[in-house]
């Protein structure tokens, strides 16, 4: 397809009678500026090539429809968007550079096409006639999206081809206050539009409500401590990954979480940062790291592959300087540990999954400061080793189940001892909430929890 589809960006001549302008309805493609009054009233009248005329008639002769959109060039609102005002005519509004962004980021020259198309399926679909809340909205894009995958299908673009546009521009991973919805929901919406097209029975995808509770302390069948409110955590359950946003807007930060018999844990904390930002990926998530490495002085805080899928979790925190690198293998990379370290970086996170290790390393000049460390892989618990060290006054900084081992890490720092700093570990059979209670309430904060050989391992600590 020519790169000339890219410029889906000059539109029909038109004239109009002078009138009075409202806005009715407005669908955007992401979640950037739409186009103003003033933008419509200037370009409206300009004239057009014949690119988007025939980009329109391809999308369109799928359907056996003619084409009756306007087509509207309007800079700096970084997106596209389907529009309707009390002129009685349906608009197309784009940003040039926006869809040019797109183009250049996904190096594909399907992108305009699909947003075009996922523009005309929202006029088609009747999204413009009304207004809605957020939930509703979310709906109406996936079903805009999945017409999308349908069209290019039948315009000959292969799956991938009918993501790329999705692929290259930013969507919430919670979409629990959002108008649009999470990346991987969009990506299946096209998905399924581009198999229906195809005559692919579709399976069933993720983007089924979730079921998102707090954990209840007086239902749970365990033993628990006096206390019976958390001071400084929250935990959330769910079947699907769960919606984090009240949390996070009550002052949380994502600490850590387990995936346990189609199950998720996650585990919140309150003074954890700052500025935080999550993906789940089905390959290790390097992109991600890179992108958001750069974005508010942020770093990996959490690592995991549970379900099938990478999760990642990066945290800023504000002033802290901390650089950090990350090395993954088949194999336990031991050679790259001991490169690290002898670099001054330390063991701080690691994750196993689909047959990868990764493991992240952090160096620091004003905080957290490491001197030595140690690591271990033990089939079982390794409760002496973890005296050993800390008789030395090491602490723990990773304590996981991984491929089939106990992985210990064991951190000297420069300002920490057992006068000033204090770490407590408990292994339960069942959920630990009651030791979360009562060691949260005698102001100890999680540093770690895991699952693994049918345990449950908590790790918690504070300044003395």
């Amino acid at each position: 397809m020519k790169k000339v589809l890219l410029f889906l960006l000059l539109f029909i001549s038109l004239s109009l009678p002078a009138q009075n302008l409202e806005t009715k309805f407005v669908c955007t493609y992401g979640e950037g500026g739409t186009p103003d009054l003033l933008c419509m009233q200037m370009q409206r009248s300009f004239s057009s090539g014949e690119d988007a005329n025939e980009a329109t008639k391809k999308i369109l002769r799928v359907l056996g429809l003619a084409p009756n959109f306007i087509m509207v060039p309007c800079p700096n609102i970084a997106n596209c968007a389907a529009v309707t005002l009390n002129d009685g005519f349906r608009y197309i509004v784009y940003d040039r550079e926006f869809m040019q962004k797109i183009s250049n980021a996904a190096s594909n020259d399907w992108t305009s096409i699909s947003i075009l198309a996922h523009e005309i399926g929202h006029h088609l679909q009747g999204h413009t006639l009304r207004r809605t809340g957020n939930e509703e909205s979310r709906k109406m894009e996936l079903e805009a999206d999945r017409f999308s995958g349908f069209v290019l299908q039948k315009l000959g673009a292969k799956l991938t081809d009918a993501q790329a546009a999705m692929n290259a521009i930013g969507h919430p991973e919670d979409d629990s206050y959002s108008s649009h919805p999470a990346k991987f929901k969009r990506l299946n919406a096209i998905k399924e539009g581009w198999n229906d097209a195809a005559g692919i029975t579709n399976t069933p995808t993720t983007t089924t409500p979730e079921t998102t509770t707090k954990i209840e302390v007086s239902k749970l069948d365990v033993e628990i401590s006096d206390a019976t409110s958390l001071n400084f955590h929250d935990v959330i359950q769910s079947d699907n990954f769960p919606m984090l946003g009240d949390s996070w807007n009550a002052g949380y930060n994502y600490k850590a979480a387990v995936y346990d018999y189609n199950h998720w844990y996650v585990f919140m904390q309150k003074d954890f940062g700052a500025w935080q930002a999550y993906r789940r990926r089905d390959n290790f998530p390097k992109d991600e790291i890179k992108e958001l490495w750069n974005k508010n002085n942020s770093i990996i805080t959490s690592l995991d592959y549970y379900n099938d899928e990478w999760s990642l979790v990066m945290t800023s925190f504000d002033n802290k300087f901390i650089k950090q690198r990350w090395s993954t293998n088949g194999q336990f990379p031991e050679e790259k540990i001991k490169e690290s370290w002898k670099e001054g970086y330390y063991i701080t996170e690691a994750a196993y999954g689909n047959g990868l290790w990764a493991i992240v390393f952090n160096k620091t000049n004003n905080y957290e400061k490491f001197t030595n460390q140690y690591y271990g892989r033990y089939d079982e618990f390794p409760k002496e080793k973890i005296k050993e060290y800390w008789d030395k006054n090491w602490f723990i900084t990773t304590l996981k189940y991984l491929d089939g081992k106990w992985l210990l890490v064991m951190t000297e720092y420069a300002d920490r001892n057992a006068s000033n700093y204090m770490q407590r570990w408990n292994k339960t059979t069942e959920f630990p909430m009651d030791k979360l209670l009562k060691n949260d309430n005698e102001g100890l904060k999680l540093q770690s929890v895991t699952y693994g050989d049918g345990f449950w391992v908590t790790v918690m600590e504070r300044w003395r």
